[in-house]
């Protein structure tokens, strides 16, 4: 598939057709610099919905494990509570300490799996907000890259009006760092 257009009959050694496959070169690139761009942009978008998730996961999770350490810390304190009064001589009757040991036998237990629930929940949180930077750092760097390719549809703009072909060449260079940190940062975490 050909961008030129053949000379006009009549035409055809006066040099309009090179300059016609000149006139698609900026045109084109500045499509494809704009394409790139809007694809970087869209990933982009896509990294920091998927980090805001990501980052609510880590701070539910959070949330769970204040709720269990209250919950344990209370089981804690009925525990003490039962062994202090065993501890004591106020409850004498043999029926009533075995009820008591027997009731602070399953706070103990019952809070020990209270405080494995706790500390599953936090690493959890932990594991969710160290997956929310990595997905942000793979975000900065599409935005980066998205940032270059719209300096590089600038540049064809001006290239464009001003027929200079170098600030094209340096907008084509800039799309192509832009190309680079669009696949780093496709790579990153997700």
């Amino acid at each position: 598939m050909s961008f030129t257009h053949d000379a006009p009959a009549g035409r055809e050694g006066s040099g309009e057709g090179t300059e016609r496959k000149r006139s698609v070169v900026v045109p084109l690139s500045t499509a494809i610099f704009a394409v790139l761009a809007a694809l970087s942009t869209l990933f982009a978008h896509n990294r920091s919905i998927s980090a805001l998730s990501v980052k609510n996961e880590a701070i539910l999770a959070q949330s769970k494990a204040s709720d269990r350490y209250a919950y344990y810390q209370a089981r804690r304190v009925t525990y003490h509570l039962y062994a202090a009064l065993l501890q004591t001589d106020l409850i004498a009757r043999p029926k009533v300490r075995d009820a008591l040991q027997q009731a602070a036998n399953r706070e103990q237990t019952s809070s020990l799996s209270v405080l494995a629930d706790a500390k599953s929940f936090e690493a959890k949180a932990a594991a969710d907000e160290d997956h929310a930077e990595a997905i942000l750092r793979g975000f900065e760097t599409l935005e980066l890259a998205s940032t270059l390719f719209e300096i590089a549809i600038v540049l064809g703009s001006i290239s464009a009006l001003s027929d200079n072909r170098a600030v094209l060449a340096f907008g084509g260079a800039l799309a192509t760092l832009g190309c680079g940190f669009l696949v780093f940062g496709l790579m990153q975490a997700r």
